[in-house]
């Protein structure tokens, strides 16, 4: 029979090794955090179609290096969107196309902006084209790589566009929770540096 003090000792390493666990334990989705920028002029335009096609010449999300680090990700995410003096709002879970449409659709209607239903069609239409996403561990370090482009175009007519890049890195401690916050971090930053003004002046 176990003395009270080693049963103390027993279950605190028990507990330790279960803490440590659950830090080290891999999971087969990313949670990204995206943060809505305040709007610099409410834009009144009408209803438009939100289209995302992908261009990548690599469909791979992540690098070997980083896939041997995540382990079980499975290639989806988790969205939470954040917007000033509101609470956090849990999204869904989605796969990486669409993630980012369901990021720039709340981009948009932030704005002001009425986003249609898939299924609708509109003259005004906002094409959104992934050319590069990547992520990366080079080092002990999480790098993450985004390029996209946003047109404008109106009854099928190309009206205006903008090509946004961008790059982040964060030093990887433990599990996934770096590779989350530089993902979040960036997709805000490339997402939030599109000038919706001058895309529909």
């Amino acid at each position: 029979m176990l003395t009270i003090g080693r049963a103390i000792r027993t279950i605190s390493i028990i507990l330790l090794v279960a803490i440590a666990t659950s830090f080290c334990a891999s999971k087969n989705f990313l949670v990204v955090n995206y943060q809505l920028p305040a709007e610099p002029k409410i834009l009144r335009e009408a209803s438009v179609a939100l289209v995302f096609k992908d261009s990548r010449e690599d469909p791979a999300i992540v690098t070997k290096s980083a896939k041997m680090a995540l382990k079980d990700f499975s290639g989806n995410f988790t969205l939470i969107v954040a917007q000033e003096n509101k609470n956090d709002r849990l999204v869904g879970a989605f796969g990486l196309h669409s993630m980012i449409k369901q990021i720039f659709k709340n981009r948009l209607e932030n704005a002001g902006i009425q986003v249609a239903s898939g299924e609708e069609s509109r003259e005004t239409v906002v094409e959104i084209i992934l050319k590069t996403f990547k992520l990366d561990l080079v080092e002990r370090k999480w790098v993450i790589n985004m390029t996209y482009q946003a047109n404008l175009v109106r009854q099928n007519r190309f009206v205006a566009g903008e090509t946004i890049t961008g790059s982040a890195e964060r030093l990887r401690v433990v599990g996934s929770k770096d590779a989350e916050l530089v993902v979040g971090e960036l997709i805000t930053d490339v997402v939030n540096r599109l000038n919706l003004s001058e895309l529909f002046k």
